[in-house]
């Protein structure tokens, strides 16, 4: 072997491992995602460092319909994403027969990653609104495969690149991202929360109490429509030892998820606690502190809810809205309004209301000097559950303040 080829064997071998190393990276982040995304399904809410706003919320993202395919979380997709990836590598890197093959499907591969990145992120910004940290420290690992695969094009990959050379490659893909999907749906009912039967131990039950912040807050719930700027709507008894009071938005995927919890847990405790809902948009148009239209209806969606239940159907128009906030839209809202029995005229004279607006905000403005960051937030007794608004420890925290 000459000194040029060895020189360029060495050069291939550098680049390569360079490659698996990011690789790797993607591999760990889409494994953190995969974690992250199982336990906010399974608690609504999780205290990820990558919550750091409204705008920047991971839970948000992984609540959202877009985090999932057929079923399959983003991240586990990720996961057979990567590992395909350095399977591939690993294959030309060992130099066996196909390395040229294999090296073609990477090269194919890391274009498929930069295309359903890009799509991805449109649909963060045009769709969800709200930005994933973690995935975007996955498409900049993707980004990062195509810089290194364009800086080394000429030198590293093999001429002759067809449609067989990449199908030859890519089968070692397939089958790695059939094993990950495989093994993912093998130990899943293992690891979701929802699905774990623990014994109810006094060490089990302390880890299911959500945390709460030390300080209680002097939270008014206004009881009858003339008191205050109108009625908080509620469920349970109004002399309940236990008040649980929630700010949420309606077209918040993990206020969809409490909503959820806190409807089994009237059934299951019934008069014995008070549960109120207070608005908290994440929208400008009734939100000052919110910097544009991250959810364009959530507002409208407040008004008519408190429409409704002026006529005594809050909680019927609250629960079409969480059931189906994917769909929420200008014509989907007076549609539901006129389904559970608003005249048109209502619903008009209700959007038109400066009062129905002012108790909006009034709860916006009571959220904003509680320092509420992001929805939901739920405080019972006045003090703030800084996280942990799953069902199994929200249910154990009102259990034991009952008794």
């Amino acid at each position: 072997m000459t000194e040029s080829s060895t020189q360029s064997a060495s050069h291939r071998s550098t680049w390569i491992l360079l490659a698996m190393l990011f690789a790797l990276a993607g591999i760990g982040l889409s494994l953190y995602s995969t974690m992250h995304h199982l336990e906010v399904h399974a608690t609504g809410q999780t205290a990820a460092a990558c919550n750091i706003s409204a705008k920047f919320n991971c839970d948000e993202v992984a609540l959202s319909k877009y985090s999932e395919v057929a079923g399959i979380p983003l991240g586990v997709l990720g996961l057979g994403y990567f590992t395909a990836l350095l399977v591939l590598l690993g294959a030309a890197w060992a130099g066996v027969k196909s390395a040229a093959d294999h090296l073609h499907a990477y090269t194919a591969l890391v274009g498929i990653g930069v295309l359903t990145s890009v799509g991805l992120g449109g649909i963060a910004i045009a769709l969800i609104g709200t930005y994933c940290l973690v995935c975007m420290a996955i498409y900049a690992v993707t980004l990062g495969q195509l810089a290194l695969l364009f800086a080394g094009r000429r030198s590293l990959i093999p001429a002759g690149i067809t449609f067989k050379s990449i199908g030859n490659g890519g089968t070692s893909a397939l089958i790695a991202v059939a094993a990950v999907i495989g093994l993912f749906n093998i130990v899943k009912p293992a690891h979701l929360p929802e699905v774990l039967d623990l014994p109810q131990t006094a060490e089990n039950l302390a880890k299911a109490q959500p945390v709460m912040s030390p300080k209680a807050q002097d939270i008014p719930v206004s009881k009858s429509a003339y008191s205050g700027l109108g009625e908080d709507f509620r469920k349970g008894g109004d002399q309940a030892k236990v008040v649980v009071v929630e700010f949420a938005d309606f077209q918040c995927p993990a206020c969809g998820g409490l909503a959820r919890n806190l409807r089994q847990l009237h059934e299951e405790f019934g008069e014995r606690v008070l549960f109120v809902f207070r608005n908290y948009p994440l929208d400008n148009s009734c939100n000052s502190s919110i910097p544009g239209k991250m959810h364009e209806y959530s507002c409208k969606a407040a008004v008519l809810a408190r429409c409704a239940g002026s006529y005594g159907k809050f909680w019927q128009y609250h629960d079409q809205l969480f059931e189906h906030q994917q769909d929420i839209n200008d014509a989907k809202l007076k549609q539901w309004a006129l389904a559970i029995g608003l005249k048109s005229e209502q619903i008009d004279t209700c959007l038109s209301s400066k009062d129905i607006v002012a108790k909006v905000k009034d709860d916006v403005a009571l959220g904003n000097r509680l320092n509420i960051d992001s929805t939901p937030t739920v405080f019972i007794n006045g003090v703030k559950v800084v996280t942990g608004n799953g069902l199994e420890q929200l249910r154990n925290q009102i259990a034991n303040l009952l008794n």
